[in-house]
C-alpha cells in the first residue's frame, strides 16, 4: 500500500453521500478543504493535518501511521459517538477532555 492513499482517500470522500460540511464537522477539517480534495482529482493534493484528519476520519491511519492509529480512531469515534453536535455540547466535552489532562499529571 501506498505511504501517501491520496486516491484510496479521494474514493471515499466522493462514495461519501453526506455533504461536505457534515464531513467537516465530524472529521475537524474545515468545509472547504472537503470541497476542495472532492473537486481536485487528485491534483496537488500533499499530506497535511487535514489530509491525515480525513484519513483517519475513514479509517485508513492504520496502514500508515504507527500503533497509536487505532487509539486515535478509538478516540475519535467515542467523541463521534458522545457529542450530539451541538456547540454547548461541545464546548462541554472540551472541558471534560481537558480537565483529564489534569487528572493525568496527578495520577503519575
Amino acid at each position: 500500500m501506498s505511504e501517501f492513499p491520496v486516491q484510496d482517500l479521494l474514493r471515499r470522500l466522493m462514495a461519501d453521500t453526506r455533504s461536505s460540511s457534515e464531513i467537516a464537522r465530524l472529521s475537524g477539517v474545515s468545509q472547504p478543504t472537503v470541497s476542495r480534495l472532492r473537486l481536485s482529482k487528485g491534483r496537488r493534493v500533499r499530506r497535511s493535518a487535514s489530509f491525515n484528519k480525513l484519513c483517519s476520519f475513514y479509517g485508513m491511519e492504520a496502514r500508515h501511521v504507527g500503533r497509536a492509529g487505532g487509539y486515535n480512531e478509538l478516540l475519535r469515534n467515542a467523541i463521534v459517538d458522545a457529542w450530539d453536535g451541538s456547540e454547548e455540547h461541545g464546548r462541554a466535552l472540551l472541558v471534560v477532555i481537558k480537565g483529564l489532562k489534569g487528572l493525568s499529571a496527578k495520577v503519575e
